[in-house]
């Protein structure tokens, strides 16, 4: 079901779409309350800024990536697709390469040897892409930021040179004629009980529907941050920066993963465990080992190896022998083992961890045929891709705190289906206070900000400042 999708793509907070849903949320609400207080002006500059910046955020990072992925990683023969962690990771990397082989039709196995053979070239061309494409992107936010007030300074001086035009045209001919003083002097004769109106929008409350990039885009968000802040024209303008960007960077990378902890906690306490994917609640393979007890032997093989890893690594911190050394790396070993093992694909935590994405499979299509979902999905795991074994651990974690909460139910596919339910919810109450905040109380106390500091005005204080430097200027010309 979609919901089930959506729900497991908004509730992981390793995904770039909540991501991208909140800073919809928080530029329309930034804009629209731009729009009341400022008017066009002012909203065309905010709209600028927060799309703009959008669109460079999300499309720059992946954009630029991916110019050095069929540049430089071309012309230096290695591929981009093998994750460098696996160089570091020798027990991982002999079971992934030992896997890669059984694979057929594919050159994954030559790919894999390949980067092994040129490691050291593989992980600086690996932190050259990093660096450059955060660099290029940060430079992208700057120009659009000099261009974006270049364009609002004009369009403020052609405002504020038309009005003068006016004036001008007013005082020297209209004020001066003998028909417009006969309607001026009737006209204040009649008692004066209509005043000026001005119509302000009424903002809507905003909401949304509810890899790891995320870390990379805090350091872009946290750079784009630092520019807005030196780039302010006006002290309100930095203050209002600094509310703004302090929200977003909370809201958007701290906040929601605590919110959805927090709730999940909760509903443990409820005798619902959520922790796992909605996708993966609502399964039939969920459901049907549940049922059987295979869940529960399931867990209990992977605890056993990555238990073995963590009291591995814990005996390692006061005993540094060789001995210790290596009953680390055969805990590690004999876990990747297990994993890459045709005969465990259908064990009930590797295929959570599939479905999760925490173990990635590899899937045979182009980028629009993954975008428009015509990709086909083999279900096998992607040797080229890192396993974190924390997250293994944390997998079989909630399947078994699943499993125990269900076999107390005599229907456990309701029970399943209302955990299912309160994931949902969880996801979509996580994501609706965020753009709560984002898109609506946010905004609302920057201009409530500007209010106290403008003596009870909202107007575009960019504007004021801009304008007031051309009326000195116009006042030295007239002189």
């Amino acid at each position: 079901m979609l919901i089930n999708k959506l729900t497991s793509t908004y509730g992981d907070h390793s995904n770039l779409l909540p991501l991208f849903t909140k800073d919809v949320v928080n530029s329309a609400g930034m804009t629209a309350f731009s729009y009341d207080a400022g008017g066009k002006i002012e909203a065309k500059d905010r709209g600028l800024d927060e799309f703009g910046t959008m669109a460079i955020w999300m499309g720059g990072l992946p954009g630029y990536k991916g110019l050095i992925d069929v540049t430089a990683y071309k012309l230096a023969k290695l591929s981009p697709d093998v994750d460098v962690r696996l160089l570091k990771d020798k027990e991982q990397l002999s079971a992934a390469q030992n896997y890669a082989k059984t694979l057929k039709n594919t050159n994954i196995a030559e790919t894999i040897d390949n980067v092994v053979k040129h490691s050291k070239k593989a992980k600086g061309l690996f932190l050259g892409k990093f660096a450059a494409a955060t660099a290029l992107t940060l430079a992208s936010f700057f120009t659009l930021v000099k261009v974006k007030q270049h364009y609002t300074k004009k369009e403020i001086e052609k405002q504020f040179w038309a009005k003068k035009s006016e004036q001008h045209f007013y005082s020297n001919n209209v004020a001066k004629s003998p028909a417009f003083k006969a309607f001026r002097q009737n006209d204040e004769q009649k008692n004066q009980t209509n005043k000026n109106v001005t119509f302000k929008g009424l903002v809507s409350t905003l909401s949304g529907v509810m890899f790891d990039p995320v870390k990379n885009l805090f350091i872009v968000d946290a750079g784009i941050t630092g520019e807005r802040l030196i780039a302010s024209r006006t002290k309100t303008e930095f203050a209002e920066t600094a509310i703004k960007e302090g929200s977003l960077l909370f809201f958007m990378y701290i906040a929601g993963r605590y919110v959805q902890d927090g709730i999940e906690k909760l509903s443990e306490k409820l005798g619902k465990p959520i922790g796992l994917h909605a996708e993966v609640l609502a399964s039939s393979y969920m459901n049907d080992s549940i049922t059987n007890g295979k869940a529960a032997k399931d867990v209990k093989e992977v605890k056993a190896l990555t238990n073995a890893v963590e009291a591995a690594k814990e005996n390692l911190k006061t005993d540094k022998s060789d001995a210790a050394k290596a009953k680390l790396s055969n805990a590690k070993k004999a876990l990747f083992e297990f994993i890459y093992d045709a005969k465990n694909q259908d064990n009930t935590v590797i295929k959570a961890a599939k479905h999760s994405g925490i173990i990635k499979t590899i899937v045979n299509g182009n980028w629009w045929q993954r975008l428009t979902g015509k990709a086909v999905n083999t279900h096998k795991i992607d040797p080229q891709k890192y396993i974190k074994i924390s997250d293994i651990d944390n997998c079989a974690n909630n399947v078994d705190k699943l499993y125990k909460q269900a076999i107390k139910h005599k229907d456990i596919g309701a029970f399943l289906k209302s955990c299912r339910n309160m994931k949902i919810g969880s996801v979509a109450a996580n994501m609706g206070i965020t753009c709560l905040f984002l898109g609506l109380i946010v905004p609302y106390s920057m201009m409530k900000y500007r209010e106290k500091h403008q003596n009870g005005k909202k107007e575009f204080h960019v504007q004021s400042e801009i304008e007031r430097q051309l009326e000195q200027s116009f006042k030295g010309r007239v002189a």
